[in-house]
């Protein structure tokens, strides 16, 4: 699990002119960012979702280990005839709201714009990400819950189709929270940002 501190998410979202949600004045103003482990292994929750808002002069950070990749089960099997999805690393502007995960229970959705996603679609277990096979559109890369009690070196066996996907479902509930609050504040769209390991040097 990568756990950069507050100023260098700052740096390399500045430095990609990416937008940074920052209001002072009025809280949760949320940033959700993703961080893919450099090692790019399906089978943990070796990943990070950085849930991060600046209230008063002061970031309010937490950290949570999740997978981006999807599942060993889902790359044999994928839902979608061109392959499986590995979502592109980039920011996803206004792209994602609160709605019904597969119409179960609340999490955050990709209901209001395209993504991009690598597809890997030959089937043999591994993650393949080839610059050639890739997707955009809408493909319901949602952000929510996987196991009850899980964390960075939990099991990722078939938790994801491509979607970012908590290790811990308690952790869900608080990140669930923060954005609840984010809607009351600012209304029902989010952003999404997934970065790269690598991108921190």
């Amino acid at each position: 699990m990568i756990q950069p501190n507050i100023n260098s998410i700052l740096n390399v979202m500045n430095s990609k002119n990416y937008r940074i949600y920052n209001t002072p004045e009025v809280d949760w103003n949320i940033n959700i960012v993703g961080i893919r482990n450099k090692a790019l292994r399906h089978e943990k929750f070796d990943d990070t979702l950085v849930v991060f808002h600046n209230f008063m002069g002061n970031w309010h950070v937490n950290y949570y280990p999740i997978t981006t990749d999807p599942s060993i089960h889902y790359l044999k099997n994928p839902i979608n005839s061109k392959g499986a999805a590995i979502l592109v690393e980039g920011q996803y502007v206004g792209t994602h709201c609160i709605d019904k995960h597969q119409g179960k229970y609340d999490a955050i959705c990709q209901r209001l714009g395209s993504v991009k996603v690598y597809r890997d679609d030959n089937k043999n277990g591994n993650l393949d990400v080839d610059l050639t096979k890739i997707d955009t559109g809408m493909f319901g890369i949602n952000i929510h819950k996987g196991p009850l009690n899980g964390d960075w070196n939990s099991d990722n066996t078939q938790f994801s189709a491509g979607c970012q996907v908590f290790a811990d479902a308690r952790h869900f509930q608080e990140f669930m929270l923060k954005c609840k609050n984010a809607r009351n504040a600012f209304g029902n769209k989010f952003t999404y940002t997934l970065l790269n390991e690598r991108d921190f040097g």
